[in-house]
Formats: C-alpha cells, sequence, structure tokens
C-alpha cells in the first residue's frame, strides 16, 4: 500500500505518516536502525521497525488515525536529555525556502550577482544552527578570490591559480553546510540524505533543494523526498548538448 500511513517514533518524539517505501529507503540508506519504534492504524502498540517491515504488522485499509501518544515513552524510546525537549518543530529560525529553480533562474537572469548573495544566505542560515560552521568563511575568503582573479586577468598564470582557490573554498564551504545540517537533522530524528557527488557538482542549488525540505518540515512536520534524480537527469541533459556542440563544431571547421 502506498499511503501514507507508517509513524516513527524518534527521541520521544511522533513523526509521519510516511509511506512503507520511504522508510524501506531510509532504513536501507542506514537513516534509520532496526529499533526505531513504528506504528500503523490497526495497531494496538508501537513496534520495532524490523518487526514492523517483516510482519507489516496491522496493515489496515480503514481512515487513518492518530498514533499512540509519548505521554510515556515506550520501552526503547528513552531520551536523551540533550534532545528530550526537542519537537519537529522547535525555535530554530525556518531555511531559507525559496525553490532551488527560481534560485537558478534569478543566478542566470543577475549573471551570478544572485547566486553569490544567496550562498551567503544559506551559509548564515547555518551559522544559526551550527555557531561552529566555517562554511561562511570558507565562502568569503573563496568569492574573494575568484573577484580578484578578475582585476589580475585572464592572461596571467596567477588567475587561474585565483579561480581555482575559489572553486575549492566554495565546495569546501558547501560540504561544510552539508555536515551541519546532517546533524541539525540527527538531533530532530529527521532524514537527511545529502549526495556528495551532486552537492560537488550542483553546490547552490541542489542545497536550496535541501534547505526548502527542511523549512517545509520545520512549518508542517511533514518530510518530503529531497531532491537529487532532476539534478541528474539536468547533468545528462547538459552533457548531451556539450557533446552535439562539439560535434557541430567539429563539422563546422573541418
Amino acid at each position: 500500500m502506498e499511503d501514507a500511513q507508517i509513524w516513527l517514533g524518534l527521541n520521544g518524539q511522533r513523526f509521519g505518516p510516511y509511506t512503507q517505501a520511504t522508510v524501506q529507503r531510509w532504513q536501507q540508506q542506514g537513516a534509520l536502525d532496526t529499533g526505531t519504534l513504528c506504528w500503523r492504524e490497526g495497531m494496538i502498540e508501537w513496534v520495532p521497525l524490523d518487526r514492523f517491515l517483516r510482519d507489516n504488522a496491522g496493515a489496515g485499509t480503514g481512515v487513518f488515525g492518530e498514533p499512540p501518544s509519548f505521554d510515556v515513552p515506550p520501552p526503547g524510546l528513552t531520551p536523551r536529555a540533550s534532545v528530550a525537549t526537542v519537537a519537529a518543530r522547535d525555535d530554530v529560525p525556518v531555511a531559507p525556502s525559496l525553490h532551488w529553480g527560481w534560485v537558478a533562474l534569478l543566478s542566470v537572469v543577475t549573471l551570478g550577482i544572485f547566486a553569490l548573495i544567496w550562498m551567503f544566505v544559506q551559509s548564515t542560515w547555518v551559522r544559526k544552527i551550527d555557531p561552529r560552521s566555517s562554511a561562511t568563511t570558507y565562502l568569503i575568503v573563496g568569492v574573494v578570490c575568484g573577484l580578484s582573479g578578475g582585476f589580475v586577468g585572464p592572461d596571467s598564470q596567477v588567475y587561474f591559480l585565483l579561480q581555482l582557490v575559489n572553486v575549492v573554498l566554495v565546495v569546501m564551504g558547501y560540504f561544510s553546510m552539508s555536515a551541519s545540517i546532517k546533524r541539525f537533522g540527527a538531533e530532530r530524528g529527521l532524514p537527511v540524505d545529502i549526495g556528495g557527488v551532486t552537492l560537488f557538482f550542483f553546490t547552490l542549488w541542489y542545497m536550496q533543494g535541501q534547505l526548502t525540505r527542511i523549512a517545509n518540515w520545520q512549518r508542517t512536520g511533514v518530510v518530503e523526498d529531497a531532491p537529487k534524480g532532476i539534478f541528474w537527469a539536468i547533468y545528462a541533459v547538459l552533457v548531451v548538448l556539450l557533446i552535439v556542440l562539439v560535434v557541430a563544431a567539429v563539422q563546422l571547421f573541418r
């Protein structure tokens, strides 16, 4: 059954409902362990994830109901002191929620100026959830190197060195943000799966897709799937276009 019916018990809080396919995928990715508690309509009590998936306990087809409360945490779900008071939507500022497609469009329309600004919007929010984050520092130094290369001019070898440093530091900044966001999700029972390869190629836009997902969760408590496939589809299209352009150029200058 693909209807969202499954609730998860994490750190003394209830999260859901989700589809069974989503829960199974999170378990395979290691975001959920076998002891995570699950509930769906028709069940009397919460059961561990491994038993739930094995027996598909209580699979009902009626109207969806609410799971048992955690007024008294069930066995195996004693909250840690550090996260006992953390709710699905706590007092952390809502993440930047502009859709990644708009970020991409505005970046193109403004010739990259919006992208430069939005990088710091993202890193500033990450600094609020993780004061130890060095992402903003990486971005500042990287952007300064990139702009300095513009003053040096492309005829100088220093130009290419500065641009390389710019790219490396920006990527480091985004991986730093990724680490902070993963810790943020782990502390709140929010599965966060940020692919390193996708982040490397689509830094700004892929990160914005993740932040929009987190912002929606902060406002509603609903966990949506993180965007990833769309970026690889775009990448494939760009590769095909590049191949077509190269072939056309070769034919033109033969």
